[in-house]
């Protein structure tokens, strides 16, 4: 097997395997050292997330600092942009300017640009990006809005991760937007540090109340 057959066959892996994606393809700004670009931590729990992750279509995962899970997600949702092509996912934080830092450099397209610079030249899909936004060559696009029910009913989402989603006053409301989305097939990730209120009834397994 040649070097273009190795490399072809590398793509083909990440491409079936998000966690091996992550663990081998992607790189962290690890902002608790300085800046500093480390390769993802190949960490059980972590490994045990994207496992779960891809059995399942709805998640309430809590966090914690350095935990790297906001990190772990993104990464996920930029393997389902890059190797499902016309994909339309949705980062959504309590205020639209939070998910377009998600979706920006010090994130998920830091993710992008750190990924082997060997894969541009596999078919890669390039990146392009406006405010609130970040569209794939392959016909994926990633948008960065607020919480809240309108932010999501005038699209097809084929996926949606919600940041720090305890934290949101209109918590409920932008739940009983996403179900449709969930019932239609589509992928629901919900993370939060720990507080009161509606995510805590989520993870205790309410995820189908309608609690605002």
């Amino acid at each position: 097997m040649d070097d273009r057959q190795l490399a072809a066959a590398v793509v083909d892996k990440w491409a079936r395997s998000p966690w091996a994606f992550v663990r081998d393809a992607c790189r962290t700004l690890d902002e608790a050292d300085g800046g500093n670009v480390k390769p993802f931590p190949d960490l059980p729990y972590l490994r045990h997330i994207c496992e779960v992750w891809g059995r399942h279509k709805m998640l309430a995962i809590p966090k914690s600092r350095r935990m790297m899970l906001t990190w772990l997600m993104l990464a996920l949702h930029l393997h389902l942009a890059l190797f499902c092509p016309r994909s339309a996912i949705f980062i959504q934080s309590k205020k639209a300017e939070d998910s377009d830092y998600l979706i920006g450099e010090n994130r998920m397209l830091f993710l992008y640009a750190s990924l082997p610079d060997w894969l541009r030249g596999y078919g890669l899909p390039t990146a392009k990006r406006k405010e609130y936004q970040v569209s794939f060559s392959n016909g994926s696009i990633v948008r960065a809005v607020s919480q809240g029910a309108d932010q999501l009913r005038q699209y097809t989402a084929t996926a949606v991760m919600c940041d720090e989603i305890a934290f949101w006053e209109r918590a409920g409301e932008t739940w009983r937007a996403l179900r449709p989305i969930a019932q239609g097939g589509g992928r629901i990730t919900l993370i939060s540090s720990a507080a009161p209120g509606f995510f805590e009834v989520v993870v205790k397994g309410g995820l189908r109340t309608d609690r605002r």
